[in-house]
């Protein structure tokens, strides 16, 4: 009985503790998922949560700490220009339009903390701290803070909206603690080094002030510093987006439907250079790896801006709107109850038409593949590119989703 008491007034004691500190208990494990493209592991995520569940709005609309992470396992690592996209695309085709304008300088803000290419092993933290903003993290090196807290909820559909990396990736995040322990052991088997670390601590390391050797004719000429011309930043405009509505199928009968979701609107009309016409894309029997070389190209790109990324999240809206009016779900495949997700990596000239296609993800069904394959074919040629948005060629993928309904 004495036990019993002293228990009852441990517990007791613990909870009054927690209670007068008005402290958080420390986020669980929701679940963990390996992010692979045509087989090729990428890196292993992990979602925390003080709420453990299952529905990604919980999850989302949730104003309790919370953390993503993510473990690089790719061989050779990751590019920064391919992650970039990554979240670029993953948050303008999760998130309203109003809000991407209302986050597109945290946006820049979270693109440009990162210095460099990824590499095995590294560590990646993404830490909601209500009251305090999401800090962002790699191998224990904080890169910066978002000070507003609805940035969070964009980076987190990005893993568990509409349109996440992957279905099945989507699933694992949302196994409300039940994992594998081969996972967990293998996930937390992962530890970058100390010489990465410290690698990554000069990332937070200001950038030396370029020193300029004055001529002895420039100094003779003047003793007192010239007055620096004004900075004029130019205004970002608003752009809205009209909702998109579910495009109607073509050849469908109404229980199947295939969806891009995206909010989007047309892009400016522009005046882009005249690229050469390639040869028709045709499905590759077999898949195809993407090919690295335009992401090594990353150290060439310049930096975003409010304006160019907002041009860019627009544009995807835009062209994933076009592709899905262009989407027609088998017949065969409604009526033997077939569905799946396909991914596939696009790059077109800055006039809009197909410079590569290659696979990310396939579908269990070839017949949903084809389909997929041939609704960006008919899509093309795509809006050109906005001026805003640099670079000789444009990339973006391609999610395809082919769903039953009830």
């Amino acid at each position: 009985m004495s036990f019993k008491i002293r228990l009852c007034k441990s517990v007791c004691w613990l909870l009054a503790l927690l209670w007068s500190s008005g402290s958080y208990a420390a986020p669980m494990l929701n679940g963990i998922a390996v992010h692979q493209e045509l087989g090729n592991e990428l890196f292993i995520g992990a979602l925390y949560s003080e709420v453990l569940s299952d529905d990604p709005a919980t999850l989302t609309n949730s104003n309790l700490p919370m953390r993503m992470e993510l473990k690089v396992i790719a061989p050779d690592g990751i590019p920064l220009r391919r992650f970039s996209r990554l979240w670029i695309e993953g948050m303008a085709i999760n998130n309203s339009n109003n809000l991407l304008t209302e986050q597109a300088n945290n946006m820049v803000k979270f693109d440009g903390l990162f210095k460099g290419k990824l590499m095995p092993n590294d560590h990646v933290v993404f830490a909601l701290n209500p009251g305090q903003g999401v800090d962002i993290s790699l191998n224990n090196v904080l890169l910066g803070t978002i000070s507003d807290e609805k940035f969070f909820p964009m980076l987190l559909r990005t893993w568990i909206g509409s349109v996440p990396l992957s279905s099945t990736y989507r699933e694992n995040l949302l196994k409300v603690g039940d994992i594998s322990a081969d996972l967990r052991a293998r996930y937390d088997a992962i530890n970058f080094s100390s010489t990465r670390a410290t690698q990554v601590a000069a990332w937070t390391k200001p950038e030396p002030e370029p020193v300029t050797v004055a001529s002895s004719s420039s100094s003779a000429r003047s003793s007192t510093p010239a007055t620096p011309a004004p900075v004029i930043e130019a205004p970002i405009a608003r752009i809205e987006l009209p909702a998109l509505e579910q495009p109607t199928i073509a050849e469908e009968t109404p229980v199947a439907s295939t969806s891009v979701p995206v909010e989007s609107t047309p892009a400016p009309a522009t005046s882009a250079p005249v690229e050469p016409t390639p040869a028709p894309v045709t499905p590759a029997p077999a898949p195809v790896a993407v090919a690295q070389d335009a992401d090594e190209e990353e150290d060439d790109q310049p930096a975003l801006t409010a304006e160019s990324l907002l041009a860019r999240q627009f544009y995807v809206s835009d062209i994933l709107r076009r592709l899905s009016s262009n989407v027609r779900y088998p017949k065969i495949s409604v009526q033997r109850g077939q569905e799946g997700s396909a991914r596939i990596a696009v790059t077109i000239y800055r006039n809009g038409t197909i410079e590569s296609m290659n696979w990310l993800e396939e579908s269990r069904h070839d017949r949903l593949n084809n389909e997929a394959w041939e609704a960006v074919q008919r899509s093309a040629p795509f809006p050109p590119v906005p001026d805003s948005v640099p670079g000789r060629l444009f990339e973006f993928t391609a999610p395809i989703t082919f769903t039953l309904q009830n």
